[in-house]
């Protein structure tokens, strides 16, 4: 049966998620769920190979690659969004040249910042971002299904266009790199039902 003739099925809408940065939230000291203004939710492509023959071509399902996503959020003094991106950027292993210094040309590894002049990788990227979730919810604030990024890390992060003219939110854009995602499906319960009524109820003070 349609939605709109079923009171307990509706359709999805845009504005009900949260994104969540478990590992960054926990670098912030805060919640960063409520900074979020948009995310674009995982895709995959699968790539093909053809095959020609006697006039007719023929094609084959190759390797899947999952798709970058894309997330804005809202760049807050506090937490500070351009601190705490810096902060992810240096933990995912970058070294400044003047850390570098440090190293080859300013007395000595001694005097470094660490065991050695690494560069960004993989391992570190991961430990600093952690899981990246996007959770679907619906009018009630259930979780009707959670998107997880496995093995994420930030390629791309912009920290927005100060503009003597404007008044907008100033926001920052993320863009990040996954190996593959996990889609997790949860049954929202029956809203007809006495125990959600109920549970709408207390939340509005009706009896």
């Amino acid at each position: 049966m349609a939605f709109w003739n079923l009171a307990a099925s509706e359709p999805r809408r845009q504005h009900r998620f949260l994104l969540n940065f478990p590992n960054l939230t926990t670098l912030a000291g805060g919640d960063l769920r409520y900074l979020a203004k948009t995310v674009t939710k995982p895709s995959y492509t699968i790539s093909e190979t053809e095959h020609k023959f006697l006039g007719n071509t023929y094609y084959y399902p190759g390797a899947v690659t999952w798709d970058t996503i894309s997330a804005t959020l809202v760049n807050a003094v506090e937490p500070d969004g351009n601190e705490l991106l810096y902060k992810a950027l240096y933990g995912a292993g970058y070294f400044d040249p003047g850390d570098q210094d440090a190293f080859f040309g300013g007395g000595g590894e001694e005097n470094g910042p660490g065991p050695g002049p690494g560069t960004p990788n993989k391992a570190d990227a991961l430990a600093t971002l952690g899981a990246v979730l996007i959770t679907e919810i619906n009018g009630s604030g259930q979780e009707i299904g959670t998107w997880r990024l496995n093995n994420p890390f930030i390629t791309n992060a912009k920290f927005g266009d100060l503009d003597y003219s404007g008044e907008e939110l100033l926001n920052i854009e993320l863009t990040i790199r996954y190996d593959w995602a996990t889609y997790t499906s949860t049954e929202a319960p029956d809203p007809a039902s006495d125990g959600v009524r109920q549970h709408l109820a207390d939340q509005r003070g009706l009896e």
